[in-house]
């Protein structure tokens, strides 16, 4: 099953859509989706955005020490989404990229990641279904 998010950036407007697909973590994507809508605030690691703790709770589900670029993914150690659309301060190359722990990848950004590099740590978020 595949499902469209969307993450509004309350402080800009700017808005960025996920596709969320259950093939690898439907357990996590199942908790994702009956918890929204969530507000919550982002922070910057690198070239990933996650947010603070949601109250989305899901154990490690084919978690992933290496993600892919645009990769949406959910951390279990944080409670936490996570975009990742570049290397992360302990990715060991520029094509690389590490979260800070294992991750259960849920979907992929499938709108303009441009907005990403834009987005203050700290920015306000409301992440809904579509």
């Amino acid at each position: 099953m595949k499902k469209r998010i969307s993450v509004t950036f309350t402080d800009s407007g700017k808005i960025v859509f996920i596709e969320l697909d259950d093939s690898q973590s439907p357990k996590t994507v199942k908790a994702i989706l009956d918890n929204l809508p969530i507000e919550v605030k982002i922070n910057r690691w690198g070239d990933e955005l996650y947010t603070d703790k949601t109250p989305i709770v899901a154990e490690e589900e084919n978690a992933q020490s290496i993600v892919n670029l645009l990769d949406v993914a959910y951390w279990p150690e944080g409670n936490a989404l996570c975009l990742f659309y570049g290397p992360t301060p302990i990715s060991k190359s520029p094509d690389e990229i590490l979260p800070y722990s294992p991750v259960n990848v849920v979907g992929k950004i499938i709108s303009e990641e441009d907005i990403l590099y834009q987005i203050k740590d700290g920015s306000k978020v409301v992440i809904k279904s579509e």
